[in-house]
């Protein structure tokens, strides 16, 4: 048993410390590293340096673990690390000593950065904005504090967002899209989990195949076209095994590899993919019997594939070997309201249902901008806590949010922070986390901008009108962008102006967070004659 420390622990006192930071002889990069960024924070918060030690040294009585050491065993920390797996963490006093011990791969890092911020109040709001608290004596009371991520991967895809300590601040473990997008082998893309989307011709070019072999790719009409492969294809599957072993060869330590359909509806309707199909009642049958003979090569690795537009609706008979993961996109779904209980995504939920029947483990690509306009407010806030916890709980492997992939989308600095915290903890207080981010970002502006996130999102609602992804924001022109509404978001941004109008930074990043209304006005003003929209400049 443990012995969980009963009194208040004393770090620092007066920018003068008796702890060192104690890491094993043998720790990993991450955990060397998850030491350093306490001794660094803990220098910016006190100024006071902490020392870094490793475990070969005697004990003594004051010391903060980090990682796994043979300290964890001389304490008696009792940390259960199969419960931990690769990511989770365990932020525990006992007696004297601070232990801060997580899982092989990033587990201890998250805990550090944990126990910054929930327990000495640190913050990391964007890559460039962060609030660090100035205290030369820093104290805790007993924590037992053990965390265990609800998802394998978490990876939330935009423009301010992206990958290094900023994600790891936030948890945030993908990063890798965008990574693997950027890595080449022989000139081709790597399709890893990093590439999980649109793969397929990765590893069946047709510049490479197409002039010499149209029938490896789909009949159109009576026409071989380059748009999907023809997944019955004997060559093709030879083709495409090939590929995938020459590519698992040169990254041997990727797991999952993602052999996906590309971005159209033009699916093969040759007589032999046709007829796996209507014995599916769904083109996801061609695919997925691909898939399982695929995943019969390589059984030591995961292979992944969409169920994207077409092939969303599962296969009446298939099931899905151990090894092939399905990445489930909710590209269709109405995000006025939640996906669960929205009767506009009823055939969305159904779908879901039959594919977590079938499928060994199933990950979600979400969509939270809309595309035909990803600057202009897309007010959607309201339904991200319910549409994460929908999936969540029902046992969804992973999650990528498709945000705004190019600077200045609407509110995304804000809207990636929610959604991160979301990730690690569907369940936490998302109002609050709201409102302490729209503080620390915006000032003492942040309660307009929350006045006018809470005014839209009404807007939206009283309109009854959906709110799509593909969507086009014209549609709203008479609901939550309407003449009057718009007035009213330039009223509150005004207010917020002069809330911060002697502090630069803060006024740029409110008028940086007016920018959707400024270009909504605009594009729906262009073509009206005599109309306040029809007067704006910008």
């Amino acid at each position: 048993m443990n012995r969980v420390s009963q009194n208040r622990i004393i770090l620092t006192k007066d920018g003068i410390s008796e702890y060192r930071i104690v890491i094993a002889v043998a720790a990993t990069p991450s955990e060397t590293k998850a030491a350093q960024e306490l001794q660094s924070y803990l220098r910016q918060i006190s100024g006071t340096l902490i020392p870094i030690i490793c475990d070969d040294v005697p004990i003594t009585k004051k010391e903060i673990i980090v990682g796994n050491s043979s300290r964890l065993l001389d304490i008696n920390a009792g940390i259960d690390w199969e419960e931990l797996g690769d990511e989770g963490f365990t932020i525990r006093t006992v007696d004297e000593y601070l232990v801060i011990a997580g899982g092989t791969k990033k587990g201890t890092l998250y805990g550090v950065y944990a126990f910054l911020e929930e327990y000495l109040g640190c913050r990391w709001y964007t890559p460039s904005v962060s609030f660090i608290p100035a205290k030369t004596t820093l104290e805790t009371e007993e924590i037992d504090d053990t965390q265990i991520p609800s998802l394998i991967y978490r990876e939330v895809f935009c423009y301010e967002a992206a990958e290094g300590e900023f994600a790891a601040r936030l948890k945030q473990n993908g990063g890798i899209i965008a990574a693997h997008y950027n890595k080449q082998l022989n000139g081709r893309i790597v399709p890893g989990l990093g590439g999980w989307a649109h793969t397929v011709f990765f590893v069946l070019p047709p510049v490479e195949y197409f002039e010499t072999h149209p029938e490896y790719y789909a009949l159109r009409e009576g026409v071989r076209k380059p748009t999907q492969p023809c997944w019955s294809h004997p060559s093709v599957f030879r083709i495409v095994a090939e590929n995938l072993r020459a590519a698992m060869a040169k990254d041997p330590g990727q797991k999952y590899w993602a052999i996906s359909q590309m971005d159209n509806c033009e699916p093969c309707t040759c007589d032999a993919c046709k007829a796996i199909d209507e014995r599916e009642e769904s083109p996801a049958g061609s695919i997925l019997e691909f898939m399982n003979k695929l995943a019969a090569e390589f059984p030591d690795k995961t292979i992944l594939t969409l169920a994207y537009l077409y092939s969303r609706k599962p296969p009446k008979t298939l099931k899905l070997a151990e090894n092939v993961s399905i990445v489930l996109c909710s590209i269709e779904c109405n995000r006025s309201r939640p996906i669960a209980s929205d009767p506009e995504n009823a055939d969305f939920g159904n779908d879901f249902i039959k594919w977590m029947q079938i499928a060994p483990e199933i990950l979600v690509w979400d969509y939270v901008v809309q595309y035909s306009g990803l600057i202009v407010p897309f007010p959607n806030l309201h339904v991200l806590q319910s549409n994460m916890e929908y999936f969540i709980h029902n046992n969804v492997k992973g999650m990528f949010a498709q945000g705004d992939y190019s600077p200045g989308g609407e509110l995304s600095e804000l809207r990636f922070y929610l959604l991160a915290k979301l990730m690690w903890n569907p369940d936490c207080d998302m109002e609050a986390l709201m409102d302490d981010f729209l503080q620390g970002y915006y000032g003492a502006a942040g309660s307009c901008i929350r006045e006018y996130i809470n005014e839209m999102h009404d807007a939206l609602i009283k309109s009854g009108k959906n709110l799509y992804t593909q969507g086009n924001y014209f549609y709203h022109r008479e609901g939550y962008l309407s003449e009057n509404m718009l007035d009213r978001y330039e009223e509150i941004f005004d207010k917020a102006e002069q809330a911060v109008a002697d502090e630069p930074d803060l006024l740029l990043r409110v008028q940086r967070a007016r920018i959707p209304i400024m270009l909504a006005k605009a594009e729906l003003g262009y073509g009206d004659i005599d109309t306040r929209r029809s007067l704006v400049r910008v």
